[in-house]
């Protein structure tokens, strides 16, 4: 490992304070019940305390000390373990997105976590993660990683630059790339420059200017900065002076310092977005993301009712059983009002909730690089290549749906298998096909309100079996209440028109090389697929679906741990799509 270089020192205050945060409950209890421990209060408890924080101390020193990382030519080595010692090689062509994460302890530090992700890692976990940087140096190592894994790719496609292993080509300076770059003409530049800083090893960025490069020449200019009167090779020497000829209008005019805090201006990006206060208001306001304030309201609830049990034993239980004798007597009216005012609490969590998740939101777009970065408290920073966006989502709830309101996310490879990345969290569904075009612009939407729709013989694939739920349900309530049971009958006409209501927003549509697929459980789902991207494509149907010649459609792609599913297309509409995909090339 050349050039080895190791974590911010912020990492040992951070984790001892998150190994002392594992043992908040348990420092708790003891806390609580201290008269019960006599062993707490001896000089042998006060030791075997002081004990435990010194190994703490000890083991976070350790976990420091062993953790180190190395840029190589064409890969990043992690070698990390106080006992078990690990070592990782992630070579730079296999990197899908480099996301810059702060939860608030790490902010409050000052301090960012830097994660590498690739295809193949294990689900819920990075392929690589740098835990504790400093802030500012978290995201000039964003942007390296981001600059050194475009410079291999357009060598790749180059052809030009010396092979190493098998794992991927090199590009060993600044003006080797700009020499295969020039050659390639638009599209295939490099995307940043960096440069060594004057007092560290630790990488400074320049500052990336877009400018009207559309209607410029097709090749620009490579400059150093003022601080360096020559451009800086990766192995550290200054190479020659005369500029390089580039694609795009390149120039490290700025310190790191002044690009991490200078402020956003159009002409330093192709395509940029920052949401105003006003219209994440709106979007929070049109969410209905009640399940963030549940979620919330559940894990208050439950470490309450865990320190409530130990505190005051039996309390809960009283209080519980005097609501219940109290609301038991009250008009039927006015539990309704109090249903409603605690649905209206609920909700204006969950505005509340949605401010901070999505405060300060911004997309910005440098050639083919796209840059997402959002959250108030827990600040995330994602960067990934256009061509990684493995499909696009459009999410409409009910209100949005009316409004002619929607919010766009893309599918990319992350360690959240669960996650999809915003892009836009409150756009008009007008403006989608022009905000595409210079967000995506390899990427055409087709906005078809009229997809191939399920069969009218489909509605009782969709509706039987919810239905059959809530009979069941509803007998069990009328054995257990008698005839107040009766009122969950009610549930069968509204799940009956939900139903409906499913069946009729599904589709499929074939369009070129883009497949599109709707569905709707309470929010109307449009995937917009392209074939290259499709890891798997199966029809799958019940005995039921077979007898009237349905079949579902499961789409697999990178990035996602569910397959994207419309129930009980007709298979007349789903055989072109088989034969579509089927062919031997993907284009």
């Amino acid at each position: 490992m050349t050039n080895a270089r190791q974590l911010s020192k912020l990492d040992i205050a951070i984790t001892f304070i998150s190994n002392i945060r594992h043992l908040i409950p348990l420092i708790i209890l003891v806390i609580i019940n201290l008269k019960g421990f006599d062993f707490m209060k001896s000089l042998w408890g006060i030791l075997a305390a002081v004990l435990i924080v010194i190994l703490n101390g000890v083991f976070s020193f350790l976990s420091w000390k062993k953790f180190q990382y190395s840029l190589e030519q064409d890969r990043i080595i992690i070698r990390k373990g106080v006992l078990n010692r690990e070592e990782k090689t992630i070579y730079y062509n296999r990197i899908h997105s480099v996301n810059v994460q702060q939860p608030l302890l790490l902010r409050i530090f000052g301090a960012a976590s830097l994660q590498i992700e690739t295809p193949g890692g294990k689900p819920g976990q990075a392929e690589g993660k740098l835990r504790v940087l400093k802030h500012g140096y978290a995201l000039e190592l964003q942007q390296q990683l981001k600059y050194l894994r475009s410079a291999n790719a357009d060598a790749k496609q180059a052809g030009g630059a010396n092979e190493l292993t098998g794992q991927g080509q090199l590009i060993s300076n600044p003006e080797e790339a700009a020499e295969l770059i020039a050659g390639q003409g638009p599209g295939q530049s490099v995307h940043e420059q960096w440069k060594t800083g004057p007092s560290s090893n630790e990488p400074v960025l320049g500052q990336v200017q877009a400018g009207p490069s559309s209607k410029q020449s097709a090749h620009g200019q490579w400059q150093a900065g003022p601080d360096s009167s020559e451009p800086v090779h990766q192995h550290g020497q200054a190479g020659p002076s005369s500029s390089q000829s580039v694609h795009g209008h390149w120039q490290a005019e700025q310190s790191s310092e002044q690009l991490r805090n200078g402020p956003y201006t159009e002409d330093r990006y192709d395509y940029y977005y920052h949401i105003s206060f006003g219209q994440l208001l709106k979007a929070s306001l049109t969410s209905l993301n009640l399940n963030f304030a549940l979620i919330f309201i559940f894990g208050i609830y439950s470490f309450a009712d865990d320190v409530l049990e130990v505190v005051f034993p039996g309390l809960y239980d009283k209080l519980l059983n005097g609501i219940i004798d109290q609301y038991s007597a009250l008009p039927i009216i006015l539990l309704l009002g109090l249903t409603l005012l605690v649905l209206g609490f609920v909700w204006l969590l969950s505005i509340a909730i949605y401010l901070i998740k999505f405060g300060d939101f911004q997309i910005s777009r440098t050639l083919e690089q796209l840059s997402v970065s959002y959250g108030l408290l827990e600040k995330k920073s994602f960067i990934f290549d256009q061509n990684k966006v493995q499909a696009v989502i459009m999410d409409e709830n009910p209100l949005r749906q009316w409004l002619g309101f929607a919010e766009l996310r893309v599918q990319v490879i992350t360690s959240n298998a669960m996650e999809q990345l915003v892009i836009h969290p409150f756009v008009r569904k007008k403006d989608i096909p022009a905000i595409m075009e210079q967000l995506l612009p390899d990427r055409k939407l087709d906005l078809r309100e009229q997809l191939l729709a399920p069969p009218r013989s489909a509605y009782r694939t969709y509706a039987l079996l919810p239905l059959i739920i809530v009979l069941l349900a509803a007998a069990g309530a009328i054995w257990w209440w008698k005839w107040n049971g009766l009122w969950l009958l009610l549930l069968l006409p509204v799940i009956a028109i939900w139903r409906l209501l499913c069946m009729r927003s599904a589709g499929v549509w074939l369009e070129g090389n883009d497949l599109i697929l709707r569905k709707r459980s309470v929010n109307r789902t449009t995937y917009f697929v392209r074939r290259k991207h499709i890891v798997t494509l199966s029809m799958k149907a019940s005995p039921i679906q077979r007898k009237r010649q349905l079949h579902n459609i499961h789409v697999q792609v990178l990035g996602s741990v569910f397959a994207y599913r419309v129930k009980s297309i007709a298979d007349e509409h789903l055989l072109p799509i088989w034969s579509w995909y089927s062919r031997r090339t993907k284009e």
